[in-house]
């Protein structure tokens, strides 16, 4: 199994990959299933919940962190 790198620091990197499953994991819970993002710089779409905060995302593919990026729904992505 491949392991999401966060953060360089591995107590961080734990920290957050706990509260990245726990927020996914609540919008579940909630109603709200993933949505495919789009990465602004790299353009790698993934179908994760929000990063530390609503609205913040994070790529899995070029590590970018920010607000930018298009969310849209599977059928748009395909």
């Amino acid at each position: 199994m491949n392991r999401i790198e966060y953060h360089p620091d591995p107590e961080i990197n734990a920290q957050v990959a706990r509260d990245t499953l726990a927020a996914e994991v609540a919008d579940l819970n909630a109603g709200f299933p993933p949505r495919r993002w789009i990465c602004p710089c790299c353009h790698a779409a993934h179908s994760r919940g929000h990063f530390m905060s609503v609205g913040v995302h994070r790529c899995l593919r070029c590590g970018y962190v920010g607000e930018g990026g298009v969310m849209v729904d599977e059928r748009e992505a395909a």
